[in-house]
């Protein structure tokens, strides 16, 4: 069982009008929260209200709430970049990778094409295995707006940029694959290394690419920042699941449940630990032999 994305979120499809109307904050559906906006302080203050919710939503994967807040933020200011980049992350963790390179088109329409949403739509693009049209666009140096979140998109976009054996052979290629997500990941936690964000970000890149080992070290440390974190959490099962600690990933996949009852991934990585184990009847018997997988 390989975890790619973190749960599902019915919207339309992105070739569809509602789509963008739901995105927008100027549509109504009924899986998506419909939250009153905060009514105190000025315009400036519900946006950023608003825009805090969406963060603590998507942090701890509530992606539904966490997109509804965004759209919110959206109405009330089109040209918010950090909304546009929320909702393309979250389309990302839900497995929607069309719908975030389109919303990557979307925002650039608006808004021109930074360094951030740039590095969003490369993101993007290499999340749905487009990684032939995510180097075109990572391949351009950062320039002066160095920001943590940028530096994370390149290390998420490296990291599933796969080095061939002459490549790892005859040259210190730092610029992609491996080493170069990990400098790119050196690079955004360098100004908060105790970010509890950034390290599970990295953390879920890691597993996601198979990497229990790097994964659970970032995830365990996030975890420590902000206890009770259900998406960490269900990080931290399927690590302890890859690693063959069923113990651990029952405790933690339990505690993510109880957190986010919506979270989907939580719900398969039960599933497949309530399955019987071809192990534990090899164990039974007496037989010696490869480790389930």
């Amino acid at each position: 069982m390989k975890l790619s994305s973190f749960s599902t979120i019915d919207l339309p499809h992105h070739d569809e009008e509602a789509f963008s109307r739901i995105l927008l904050g100027n549509g109504q559906h009924r899986k998506i929260l419909q939250e009153r906006d905060p009514d105190d302080g000025a315009p400036g203050s519900v946006v950023q209200q608003l825009l805090l919710r969406a963060h603590d939503c998507y942090f701890r994967g509530f992606y539904e709430d966490g997109l509804a807040c965004y759209a919110r933020v959206l109405f009330h200011d089109e040209h918010n970049l950090d909304a546009w980049i929320g909702q393309i992350r979250i389309l990302v963790d839900v497995g929607r990778h069309e719908a975030a390179t389109y919303w990557s088109d979307e925002a650039a329409k608006r808004l021109g094409w930074g360094d951030l949403l740039r590095n969003a739509k490369a993101f993007a693009l290499a999340s749905g295995g487009m990684i032939g049209e995510a180097k075109e666009i990572i391949n351009v140096p950062v320039g002066t707006d160095e920001t943590p979140m940028i530096w994370l998109l390149r290390g998420e976009v490296f990291l599933k940029i796969k080095i061939n054996f002459f490549q790892r052979l005859f040259t210190p290629y730092k610029g992609i694959g491996r080493m170069g997500a990990f400098f790119c990941f050196l690079k955004a936690l360098s100004p908060a290394p105790n970010d509890s964000f950034l390290n599970q970000r990295v953390g879920l890149a890691y597993l996601l690419t198979g990497d229990a080992v790097r994964g659970s070290e970032h995830l365990r440390f996030s975890l420590n920042m902000t206890p009770e974190n259900p998406l960490t959490l269900c990080g931290l099962a399927q690590c302890s699941r890859m690693n063959h600690d069923y113990e651990h990933a029952l405790f933690y996949v339990k505690r993510a449940i109880a957190g986010n009852p919506k979270l989907d991934c939580a719900f398969e990585i039960l599933q497949w630990l309530h399955k019987p184990r071809v192990t534990n009847i090899k164990k039974f018997i007496g037989i010696k032999g490869k480790r389930d997988k």
